[in-house]
């Protein structure tokens, strides 16, 4: 069978630009979320979010790509070329190239590019509509990361989107994997990216019902996964991706391997209302046990599990619900973290980014904290990583749990090399 080996990884996030800057934040245990200052949020139900304050696209991309694209694609392509530098990998039909059809690309995301939308609309109602850029029908599309990343480094593989709420980015991963997997492509960029912070973008997370309530906590201390005080999601915007390869392929070319994808399984709650999730949380601790039967995994196997983490109470609940299910007694052994809590919620970006943290946890041996779990809600009764990194005893498998509205759930599980 073949096995999913990741090469290379990159993230622009709150806490900067590179993986290293994220993996730094996610282990200081404090939480860079703040008030926006993007544009006027105050009179928004929840104005805090994780923004991203050192990217800046005219440092990394052509004036050209700039003008046509939204913030999201902008950050797409500059963390897919950090991602293929990281990976060492060059595609192109010379040698020691990987053939531009043997790559894919996928990518989440929920949003698409209304900070370029919204400007180019105003335009059209104030100015008329030969103001209005041409561009305009392209850039906000979901799909436009996907079109932009095939036509900037030469990518003739099949490549999809996938809009899946808060898992997006998940399904990008596991998707990826199974085209690896069944040999349609030997190299897979996967990932997610979102930029949210603009005044409808933003109005979209608030009638979506999960954003955190606003003014109980200062602006880094509202979100809270699994603590007393949970209330709702912080979201974030920001862009992480994986390159993911078939592991003789890699080792072929003499590639740094991170870890494995070793496992993964997706289901829906099929449960109504549809803007909630199964109350007992049993489809997902269903696809729990999938993922490590496909892992080949016991749940004492498991070093550690990087939750969802919402703070949505209903799914906290639910989700520490499943844990219990689908772990039995190991869940009280098993480390349980949100380190998504130190930068927000990046919506479809967020479970790549937890899977760059779960690989750096693996290679460090330390797993990172869960900001401003200060009080596990009750009756969460469960190993949660808080206040400070905790050393692991054992560093061979972290499972990754992503979960959006209309009950979408995905598990994957992160291996490292010689635990395959």
């Amino acid at each position: 069978m073949r096995q999913v080996a990741i090469t290379g990884i990159a993230a622009i996030t709150p806490a900067g630009v590179g993986s290293d800057a994220l993996w730094t934040q996610a282990l200081s245990g404090t939480s860079c979320t703040r008030t926006i200052d993007r544009f006027d949020a105050s009179r928004y139900q929840c104005c805090i979010a994780g923004q991203v304050d050192t990217f800046d696209a005219k440092q990394l991309l052509s004036s050209r790509v700039i003008k046509r694209c939204d913030r999201f694609t902008h950050m797409a392509l500059a963390t897919v070329s950090m991602a293929l530098q990281d990976a060492g990998i060059s595609i192109g039909t010379a040698q020691g190239e990987v053939e531009p059809e043997r790559v894919s690309v996928m990518v989440g995301n929920i949003l698409g590019g209304w900070e370029f939308a919204e400007r180019e609309l105003r335009k059209l109602w104030v100015s008329g509509v030969r103001e209005v850029s041409p561009y305009q029908a392209t850039a906000w599309f979901p799909a436009a990361p996907q079109g932009n990343i095939c036509i900037s480094f030469g990518i003739k593989g099949r490549a999809r989107t996938f809009v899946a709420d808060r898992a997006s980015g998940a399904y990008a991963c596991v998707h990826g994997a199974e085209v690896i997997r069944r040999g349609q492509a030997d190299v897979v960029i996967a990932g997610g990216t979102e930029a949210p912070l603009s005044p409808y973008g933003w109005l979209c997370c608030q009638t979506s019902g999960y954003l955190a309530q606003g003014g109980r906590y200062t602006p880094e201390k509202t979100y809270r996964p699994f603590d007393r005080g949970h209330s709702g999601t912080v979201a974030a915007e920001g862009s992480a991706f994986l390159i993911l390869e078939e592991l003789d392929h890699a080792l072929g070319r003499g590639a740094s391997i991170y870890g494995l994808v070793s496992g993964w399984a997706l289901s829906s709650d099929g449960y109504m209302p549809c803007y909630t999730v199964e109350p007992k949380g049993q489809i997902l601790a269903r696809t729990m046990r999938k993922n490590m039967h496909q892992a080949a995994l016991l749940p004492d196997e498991i070093d550690a599990i990087f939750a969802s983490g919402s703070a949505i109470p209903v799914e906290d609940m639910t989700e520490v619900y499943a844990i219990q299910s689908a772990f039995g007694p190991a869940s009280r052994e098993v480390p349980v973290t949100a380190p998504k809590a130190a930068i927000g919620h990046m919506l479809g970006a967020a479970a790549p980014a937890d899977v760059v943290l779960a690989l750096q946890a693996l290679s460090h041996r330390l797993i990172p904290p869960t900001a401003n779990l200060d009080r596990p809600a009750p009756g969460f009764n469960l190993n949660f990583v808080r206040e400070a990194p905790l050393p692991m005893e054992r560093a061979r498998h972290c499972m990754i749990v992503s979960r959006g509205l209309g009950g979408v759930n995905v598990c994957m599980t992160i291996s490292v090399p010689t635990a395959a």
